[in-house]
């Protein structure tokens, strides 16, 4: 699992291609069977419901693409979570994803690759800018993890400080707004939670607005300039989303239970041939409401096993999740990411990495009765009021009972 989640922000295509497989080795080589909880049967769903679309899909090589897809995140999720059961291992997987998202952007940053000159993008070969950026914006959030975790030795704590400006740096010059604005936004959100004990349930509820407000009430034609003039794209339409949405929300009514197919709605686009930009409008025409909701609740529950109840640093990890990929799901394609299954699996496992502080001991008040003392007597095992404890007395200490207590039989 660790060559996946390093594999995964570097090259997606050879995550997609032996995927499959080493989530099979991994699963078969563990010795234990896989203990299926609510999230792995809700992907396991997803994926057949998925493979059910192909008896409707309006395109039919497409969709065996994209069953494929579903069906290789959905067993890296479970083989991950099979395989992440201590702590240890949970970091090793963590760590090998933060290393495989810094080696993106070293080689962003040194090496370059792929280049929009018009545009000011910068990308590496063979691999969507896109999807590195993203990658390169949930690498931030993965180290934000680890630090909160305690990882390693101090040395350890330093590298993850080194590794942030080197994938922000990086992060930047992609170009890509949605990651930009996620970084400036989980910054923002870290912040405010140190100040709000709830801000995860307010984060949460924010992004479950935006993502069903955006792409279906055309709130982004109102004033899309701004966000041309503050990243120096010029691209009034956002790059094509404004002209795609309202088509790809046309093809959703179309048949909204069911959807037109899995991978189908590229094909039928008339525009760039491209997919939806959107999550809620990607997953309503590939896999129709259905779908939506097995998503929606697949991520519910991942959520809940993240534990956010039991600690500070458990809601503020989940609410960083959910800002950072807010605006990565309204405006790009997540929804079938190797790198964005394998970071929900890591929090799916989060207790494991963060365990809640214990709180200090409490101070007796001042109107609490004292508990009883025993300073002990030489050899002898004594019963304490109360306390209803037994207590061996160690040879050569002395003392006298200053509670009523009652010598026990020696054995």
């Amino acid at each position: 699992m660790c060559v996946v989640a390093a594999l995964a922000p570097v090259n997606p295509q050879l995550a997609y291609q032996y995927g499959i497989w080493l989530a099979v080795i991994a699963l078969l080589t563990s010795g234990r069977m896989p203990r299926l909880g609510p999230v792995d049967c809700l992907a396991v769903l997803l994926c057949v419901w998925a493979t059910a679309t192909s008896m409707w899909t309006q395109d039919q090589a497409a969709t065996e693409v994209a069953v494929y897809a579903w069906w290789t995140v959905a067993l890296l999720l479970l083989a991950a979570r099979h395989v992440m059961n201590t702590r240890r291992r949970l970091l090793l997987v963590a760590v090998a994803f933060l290393a495989g998202t810094t080696w993106a952007a070293i080689e962003l940053i040194s090496v370059g690759g792929t280049t929009e000159p018009s545009l000011l993008r910068q990308g590496i070969d063979g691999v969507g800018i896109n999807y590195t950026a993203y990658s390169l914006a949930t690498g931030m959030v993965v180290s934000l993890m680890l630090w909160a975790a305690r990882t390693g030795s101090r040395t350890t704590r330093t590298a993850l400080l080194l590794a942030v400006p080197v994938l922000g740096y990086a992060t930047v010059i992609t170009g890509t707004r949605a990651s930009l604005i996620a970084v400036i936004l989980v910054a923002l959100y870290v912040f405010v939670n140190s100040a709000v004990k709830q801000a995860w349930v307010a984060a949460v509820a924010v992004s479950a607005v935006l993502l069903l407000a955006v792409p279906f009430s055309n709130l982004g034609q109102y004033s899309p300039g701004w966000l041309d003039d503050t990243f120096d794209r010029p691209l009034e339409d956002l790059s094509g989303r404004l002209l795609i949405w309202p088509i790809a929300e046309a093809s959703f009514w179309e048949s909204p239970l069911l959807g037109i197919g899995a991978g189908a709605f590229p094909g039928t686009n008339p525009y760039y041939g491209v997919g939806a930009h959107s999550l809620l409008l990607a997953l309503g025409n590939d896999v129709g409401i259905v779908g939506i909701a097995i998503f929606v609740a697949l991520i519910g529950f991942v959520l809940r096993d993240a534990a956010p109840a039991t600690g500070k640093r458990n809601r503020m990890l989940v609410g960083a999740l959910i800002v950072a990929w807010t605006p990565i799901w309204l405006s790009g394609h997540w929804e079938i990411s190797p790198a964005a299954w394998l970071v929900l699996a890591v929090w799916s496992r989060l207790p494991l990495a963060v365990t809640p502080r214990r709180s200090p001991r409490r101070h007796r008040r001042a109107d609490e009765p004292p508990l009883p003392a025993l300073v002990v007597a030489r050899g002898d095992v004594w019963r304490v009021g109360h306390v209803n404890a037994a207590v061996r007395v160690p040879r050569g200490l002395s003392g006298s009972v200053q509670a009523a207590a009652q010598p026990l039989p020696r054995r």
